[in-house]
């Protein structure tokens, strides 16, 4: 079963490098891949936000959650796009009980 995917997407997003936005898809992307795949989840919320130094892009699942196991090649290619940019990914619970990923992504990152 395929999750309920509702999406926050801000009209309000600066203007981003265009290796920014890749980074930024390839997370996405990969984060609802791990949805799919692992969390058993009913729902998976993604977000992409302004904030006061940058973007925001956040996926959170009300599925099983992290579980304490170990980062497997997709999480650690998430952190290595990341860090091409001067981004930083966090993985934590999610709010329902599940995983988050968020990556903050500063002004100007990519230039």
């Amino acid at each position: 079963m395929i999750p309920q995917s509702p999406e926050r997407l801000s009209a309000e997003l600066p203007e981003l490098d265009p290796d920014v936005e890749l980074v930024i898809y390839r997370v996405a992307q990969e984060s609802l891949t791990n949805v799919a795949r692992h969390a058993g989840a009913r729902s998976v919320e993604l977000a992409l936000e302004p904030t006061p130094t940058g973007v925001r892009l956040r996926v959170a699942d009300d599925g099983r959650g992290l579980d304490g196991s170990k980062p497997g090649n997709g999480m650690h290619g998430m952190l290595e796009r990341a860090l091409l940019v001067g981004a930083r990914v966090e993985f934590t619970g999610g709010p329902a009980g599940g995983a988050e990923v968020r990556l903050d992504v500063p002004l100007g990152a990519g230039r």
